[in-house]
């Protein structure tokens, strides 16, 4: 069984074919994809899906930019402006009714958006973490330019289940975090031409070690529209690099999804939250 514990099956890019980029992610084996919400519009559609499509796992969250979609402008794509504390609240009550299977994605970004927003960033991320908290749910986080300022908030609040979505930031600073905090990352379909991820899917505890796509992006063929079928090579990788077959490669990435989602099995095998 594979997984994809980070995709944007919302985006427009997938408009026109959805039901066939779940069946094919089906077909190769997946039997969850976590998708992450940015925003309440996302949000609420990806609890559409989720209702629509057993395999799809609902993420909630606001994307770092997204929370200071108030006060940023001019920037090289659109935002949608919405209240952030409404939105926050609404995140609360859908998991407070059962309805999110996680928090995310959300976090901190110092690649767009600079200094001045940086402590209105640091408050939704830390309400965001409250919630996860308050109802046991895992974190699913986009850090950018601000990797260790991240950690330190996550570290304060003790907080324990964290996957560190495509993670950018220097290699030994993230086998540092999973080694002391028990943290996991989840590597990209673009891995085999990446050395960062190439080197985490390689040296990363071998039980905190999950795998995403990010799709639309980061496809394994530069400018190819990426999609979570995609995971499968992936988990052909981390094999040949840890000379793994790639049923061991598999079933560690399922025990440690099943693990930090907290995800049980029926007796057929179906992931069950």
């Amino acid at each position: 069984m594979y997984v994809d514990v980070h995709s944007h099956l919302t985006h427009d890019d997938f408009a026109a074919d959805l039901p066939d980029v779940i069946a094919r992610a089906e077909k190769s084996g997946l039997t969850a994809i976590v998708v992450n919400g940015l925003e309440p519009a996302s949000n609420q559609r990806i609890l559409e899906l989720a209702a629509q499509y057993p395999v799809i796992k609902p993420a909630l969250g606001i994307y770092p930019i997204d929370a200071v979609n108030d006060i940023v402008d001019n920037l090289p794509f659109p935002i949608r402006k919405f209240h952030v504390p409404d939105a926050i609240a609404g995140i609360r009550r859908e998991v407070a009714a059962g309805r999110a299977f996680a928090i995310g994605e959300c976090g901190l970004d110092g690649y767009w958006v600079g200094e001045e927003t940086f402590a209105a960033q640091e408050k939704v991320f830390e309400e965001l973490i409250g919630i996860a908290l308050e109802f046991d749910k895992p974190l699913i986080i986009h850090t950018r330019k601000r990797e260790e300022r991240a950690m330190q908030i996550l570290a304060a609040h003790g907080v324990k289940r964290v996957d560190f979505h495509c993670y950018g930031g220097k290699s030994k600073l993230a086998l540092r975090a999973a080694e002391q905090h028990g943290w996991y990352f989840s590597i990209p379909a673009n891995a085999r031409n990446n050395e960062s991820f190439r080197k985490l899917l390689k040296e990363l505890p071998q039980d905190l070690v999950l795998t995403e796509t990010d799709c639309p992006y980061l496809a394994p063929v530069r400018g190819e529209r990426n999609e979570p079928a995609n995971v499968v090579g992936t988990v052909k990788l981390m094999a040949e690099l840890r000379n793994w077959s790639e049923d061991q490669a598999r079933e560690q990435i399922w025990t440690n999804y099943k693990r930090l989602f907290q995800v049980g099995s029926d007796p057929d095998g179906e992931a069950k939250a």
